[in-house]
């Protein structure tokens, strides 16, 4: 380091010692300037260098701060999708124990009553006789008598004798033969309507060769037992010798669905004209893209409607003007498009959604007890079938107003208590004006589309899905009411709807002998 205590003050001597002494001190200034100089040279270099690193630090610091923001914003959403998952596991816990608790251990949602007898094998008082044989006249069959004439085991020739054994035989006749015609119609003239008249065959149909028979059969393995497409070309070739290809059976549903179109208004406005009409609906694949198949359905009638939503548009739609009372499982869509008194709500939905909510809860907590109360509610019509409909009601909302009182911090029973809160009045309508106070009826006739859809896997088109929709509603109706002869009645709703169409068809036909 340079000697900084060299002094500058000039002594008191003479000018010639005055400038002796400044030219000394500017040698040694000159001798301490290249030290002085390298000690900048060092200085500024090590300062460079501590700035380079703080300004490293201090990016580095201020990246901190940004990685600590972003760890904290990244915790924050994983907390909440802790939460999230906490709560689907905790939903897929109770939907994977329903089956076992919500459907079976509380037996179908009847009271523990250890004073009920058990039930004796066989058939049930009040359940229907289907013994087949009981009502059938064996008098009426034809007999045939058959005998050996030798012994198949060592040959040895039999003789005839009078005592017989007898068996009852009940079988079909596989013919492999098909029914091969030229219709030949008579041109004839009407001189009443000035109109040509061309009869038509009863076999016939207007657009195709095949006949009504046929048709008839393909409809009839298509809808009432699920078969494939493939399936009923297999069929009808060995059953009754018959070549279709897929295609043939495509177009025959589709003209179906036309002439069927008349028959299928009339069901949907029958259903609408009910007392109760009961609805659901349920999933559908329209070549792999999601799509909904709806159903109304009384007492008699089933009517399922093909739809591209769940929305509230489609329940507007097929409520209609009808005035009667709609029983369904609460779904959003049917909330604000239904009238506010035509509500009601499924008994069997409330239930189970109970004890879902309850199925990791103590038996002694204020949800169980509260699950429990639920279904002693539901069986107060059972227990009170002597009693006018007006003090069932008053008992009813006596009964589910104690427990709307009932207060508990659970989430389970907030929840239970949330949702009876909200449907009270169509809850207790429900069991006034139905056998049950369940939506169980639309259920039942749905499950008929969802095993179709299942082994289907749905439709190619929009289109056969409403085709799917209109016969399946005619032959579900039909084979709801027993009492009308299937096949006969089907035969009669599709040459109605031809004979709409194709005024020939109304002409009687005669063929010479």
């Amino acid at each position: 380091m340079p000697n900084w205590s060299t002094s500058f003050q000039l002594p008191n001597v003479p000018y010639e010692g005055k400038l002796e002494h400044c030219l000394r001190i500017l040698r040694v200034q000159r001798q301490e300037l290249i030290p002085l100089r390298k000690e900048i040279s060092i200085c500024k270099l090590q300062s460079a260098r501590w700035e380079d690193l703080m300004r490293h630090w201090r990016e580095k610091y201020e990246g901190s701060q940004e990685e600590l923001e972003r760890i904290k914003k990244e915790n924050e959403s994983l907390r909440k999708e802790k939460e999230k998952l906490k709560e689907e596991i905790e939903r897929f816990a109770k939907t994977n124990n329903r089956y076992q608790v919500a459907l079976f251990d509380h037996g179908n949602f009847k009271q523990k009553n250890e004073d009920e007898e058990k039930k004796n094998k066989g058939g049930q008082p009040g359940h229907k006789d289907t013994n087949r044989e009981k009502g059938v006249d064996y008098s009426t069959y034809p007999r045939k008598r058959i005998f050996a004439k030798i012994c198949g085991k060592c040959e040895t020739p039999l003789t005839r004798v009078r005592s017989t054994k007898q068996k009852i035989l009940v079988d079909i006749v596989i013919n492999p033969e098909i029914i091969k015609l030229i219709i030949e119609s008579e041109r004839q003239w009407c001189g009443g309507c000035k109109t040509e008249v061309l009869a038509k065959d009863s076999q016939a149909l207007p657009f195709t060769e095949y006949g009504i028979n046929t048709f008839m059969m393909v409809m009839i393995l298509r809808f009432s037992c699920h078969s494939s497409m493939e399936n009923i070309t297999k069929v009808i070739a060995v059953s009754h010798g018959l070549a279709l290809s897929k295609s043939d059976i495509s177009n025959l549903l589709k003209k179906a669905a036309m002439h069927l179109g008349k028959r299928y208004d009339e069901l949907k406005k029958a259903v609408r004209q009910g007392q109760v009409m009961y609805k659901d609906e349920t999933g559908w694949l329209v070549h792999g893209q999601k799509a909904w198949m709806w159903i109304m359905a009384n007492e008699k009638e089933t009517v399922y409607f093909a739809a591209e939503s769940r929305g509230k548009g489609i329940a507007k739609e097929m409520y209609g003007d009808s005035q009667a009372d709609a029983m369904t499982d609460g779904l959003r869509s049917y909330e604000s498009v239904l009238p506010e008194d035509k509500h009601l709500y499924c008994w069997a939905h409330i239930l189970r959604f109970a004890y879902e909510e309850t199925v990791h809860d103590k038996k002694d907590s204020m949800a169980s007890l509260l699950r429990d109360d639920l279904v002693k509610t539901y069986h107060l019509k059972k227990e009170n079938l002597e009693i006018p409909k007006e003090e069932l009601r008053v008992l009813l909302t006596e009964k589910i107003d104690n427990l709307l009182t009932l207060s508990s911090k659970e989430p389970s029973f907030q929840k239970i208590q949330n949702r009876l809160r909200n449907q009270k009045s169509g809850l207790i309508k429900a069991l006034l004006v139905t056998k049950d106070g369940t939506n169980n009826l639309a259920e039942r006739e749905l499950r008929n589309m969802a095993i179709k859809r299942t082994i289907s896997n749905g439709s190619d088109t929009f289109k056969g899905m409403e085709t799917t929709a209109i016969i399946g509603s005619v032959l579900q109706t039909l084979s709801r009411n027993n009492e009308a002869p299937f096949f006969p009645s089907l035969t009669t709703y599709l040459k109605a709807g031809i004979q709409e169409k194709y005024s020939q068809y109304l002409h009687v036909a005669f063929s010479e002998p």
